[in-house]
């Protein structure tokens, strides 16, 4: 055990992320695996399209103890751009907990933007105890984040919770049933004009759909062509799906998903959507229907606020609710109160570092 006074808040680096990595594993344990891999977190905190990330440690001799990092991130906001940062990988150590650790790391953080100009800080995270940590020293939370779900094999989710074969086929069909009476989709006639078309790499119509779709919401993370790429393509560990929108020669909106396990179900999850309208969003969606059942999967699953006129219309086609909730939040480095509005914000996994 050590005193207080045997460590401090220091600027990390590089040369740090062996330390970092053997406490990422002792604060975290066997989840996702592959953010063990040295490619993963060069990736992550070195390489992002805005810059190297903010990296805060705190050591014990030789022994990293304490972890927090800051990624550079542009957000849209009425269109213009501003920088802010993206707050992740808070860890201490289970020896030097309740020793002031965290408190110190955050607050450390909070003058380091603030000596960066950054406008804002975001955070995306379901512990409680991170939660109230973050709250204690001025974060707010912004808005809930609901996992959405979408059924794709019923027998699939049934077996979950009552794993008789027969049983859970017959069940599955009789929901399968129900379901579709109420959820049925509806073709317009205007969807037949719409492509949908797989990308495996970004070209040109990228950057111009992004400028037209910056101002669909008040404010959302920066998504033009350099960010999409390193976000998806440059991954050096999971891979992803991407399909984009077509419409008249344009490109009218994207859906970015990857298959995971999630809610301890197989799943796949669309991790980023952005549509220029409900019938491209709506066209978008089916395409990821089709996907996931391609790929056996029993859920297509998202999370976004509440208060945004996706989650709306998802609800309206299908997506219920689980029990899980991710929490938004943000802390702002100006007086601006339209930052803390729910209504405001545009959020998903890709925004985040969760999937």
């Amino acid at each position: 055990m050590a005193d207080r006074q045997n460590w401090e808040v220091r600027e990390g680096s590089e040369k740090d992320m062996e330390g970092i990595l053997s406490l990422r594993e002792i604060a975290f344990g066997e989840t996702e695996k592959d953010r063990k891999d040295p490619r993963f977190w060069k990736w992550q905190f070195m390489k992002g399209p805005d810059g190297k990330a903010f990296l805060y440690i705190v050591k014990d001799g030789e022994r990293v103890i304490g972890h927090l990092a800051d990624h550079p991130r542009h957000f849209s906001i009425h269109g213009e751009l501003v920088p802010g940062v993206f707050h992740l990988e808070l860890m201490v150590h289970p020896d030097y907990w309740r020793k002031g650790i965290f408190r110190e790391m955050e607050k450390y953080s909070i003058r380091r933007i603030q000596n960066e100009n950054k406008l804002l800080m975001t955070a995306c995270t379901v512990r409680e105890e991170s939660i109230n940590g973050l709250k204690k020293v001025g974060w707010k939370t912004v808005a809930k984040l609901p996992v959405l779900v979408y059924p794709i094999r019923f027998k699939g989710i049934v077996n979950r919770y009552l794993p008789i074969s027969p049983l859970g086929f017959l069940l599955g069909g009789i929901l399968r049933f129900c379901y579709r009476l109420l959820f049925w989709p509806k073709k317009k006639k205007d969807d037949r004009k719409i492509e949908i078309e797989e990308v495996t790499q970004l070209d040109h119509q990228f950057d111009p759909f992004w400028e037209k779709a910056s101002s669909l919401f008040p404010i959302m993370g920066a998504r033009d062509r350099t960010f999409l790429d390193w976000r998806y393509f440059q991954h050096p560990t999971r891979r992803y799906t991407l399909y984009r929108a077509m419409k008249d020669g344009e490109m009218r909106g994207y859906i970015v998903l990857r298959k995971v396990d999630l809610l301890n179900f197989n799943c796949t999850v669309i991790v980023d959507l952005l549509a220029w309208d409900e019938a491209i969003l709506s066209a978008l969606m089916e395409r990821g229907v089709e996907l996931s059942g391609r790929q056996g999967t029993d859920l297509l699953g998202m999370i976004l606020p509440r208060e945004h006129l996706y989650y709306k219309i998802l609800r309206q086609r299908g997506f219920l609710p689980s029990f899980k909730t991710f929490s938004f939040m943000v802390y702002p480095h100006a007086d601006k109160p339209f930052l803390l509005s729910p209504e405001n914000w545009y959020v998903n996994w890709g925004d985040t570092d969760v999937i």
